[in-house]
């Protein structure tokens, strides 16, 4: 455990805590968790969750900017939901990705754990993205990077990370029933309306 560790988790937890409730501060406060976790992954050699940091920072800047201006008029994101074509298509875009990248850890680097590695990286990027712009299916991804994640941190000896993972768990299920209700609660307003 070191001071890298402690900052990402610490603030890592506060971040999700206020993403499940829809909270724009979410943002800020999770850009400082992934500077954090970065310089941590690059000193335990996960370079693909490492780099993966450098994305959660462009990302967290521009999801900051599309949930407060993302919307209808330029006005709060509301939560929605993929359609079936798009679900597919994410599918398609997982799995050949997370192969192309576990080959070239495996190969050209010496990256502990490069396929699973690339799954939860390649994963944890599509979730960020569906974040960002409000999509509900964002938390079933995290769901399963969490469970894979917390074997992995475990094996790797990184107890606290483990620990974060576990709850971020717990707040992936949070804010995954969190979420649906809000998107429910939103399309039962718009029938109203119609």
């Amino acid at each position: 455990m070191n001071i890298y560790e402690i900052i990402g988790v610490a603030f890592g937890l506060w971040s999700v805590y206020l993403t499940t409730k829809q909270k724009i501060l979410s943002w800020p406060t999770g850009i400082i968790s992934v500077v954090a976790l970065g310089v941590m992954f690059w000193q335990i050699k996960l370079y693909a969750d490492m780099g993966e940091q450098l994305f959660y920072i462009v990302t967290g800047f521009w999801g900051w900017y599309l949930w407060k201006y993302g919307g209808e008029k330029k006005t709060e994101l509301k939560v929605k939901l993929l359609s079936n074509m798009k679900r597919i298509q994410a599918i398609s875009f997982l799995i050949p990705s997370s192969l192309l990248m576990g080959f070239f850890l495996k190969n050209y680097t010496d990256a502990s754990l490069p396929y699973l590695d690339s799954v939860t990286t390649v994963m944890s990027l599509l979730a960020q993205v569906l974040l960002m712009k409000k999509i509900f299916e964002n938390w079933v991804l995290w769901i399963i990077v969490d469970v894979i994640g917390i074997g992995v941190y475990i094996y790797k000896d990184v107890y606290l990370t483990a620990g974060l993972y576990a709850l971020y768990l717990c707040l992936a299920i949070s804010g995954f029933i969190k979420w649906y209700r809000s998107w429910k609660q939103n399309n039962q307003k718009q029938l109203q309306q119609a």
